[in-house]
């Protein structure tokens, strides 16, 4: 294997992979499809969108209304989202919004873990967070 064959593989994985995780989960706001929940106080804001078929497996993920939950600030400033590696149908839920003595999201549903910190935000959210700055 040659040295261009190695920097090209070396770079077009790590792309496919972002591709393949992240672009389905990265929130459109010029969309405005999404379902939001305001919490009591108005300090912060669920946003429950869509999977986007933006690759084959996604497709079927969107076919099935496969959703995902990002949480915002007052300011409408992205603070994180679910897993982009587990998504449901979400009908009903209970939702625990931050306060002074709980710094994350805490989701309740039936198959996945959508509980999103505040404070230090998980790896993905970190992720998309840079994308969406861009």
């Amino acid at each position: 294997m040659t040295i261009k064959r190695f920097i090209i593989a070396l770079l077009s994985i790590p792309l496919l992979a972002y591709w393949l995780m992240f672009s389905p989960v990265i929130p459109e706001e010029s969309l405005d499809k999404a379902f939001y929940t305001y919490s009591d106080d108005g300090k912060w804001k669920i946003a429950e969108y869509r999977v986007s078929s933006t690759t084959p497996i996604s497709f079927v993920q969107y076919w099935q209304e496969k959703k995902y939950i990002v949480l915002y600030n007052k300011n409408d400033e992205y603070i994180g989202q679910s897993t982009p590696f587990c998504y449901q149908p979400l009908f009903d839920y209970n939702v625990i919004f931050p306060e002074s003595d709980l710094d994350v999201l805490l989701f309740v549903s039936n198959e996945c873990d959508y509980t999103i910190p505040v404070v230090n935000p998980r790896w993905w959210s970190k992720i998309i967070k840079f994308r969406l700055s861009l």
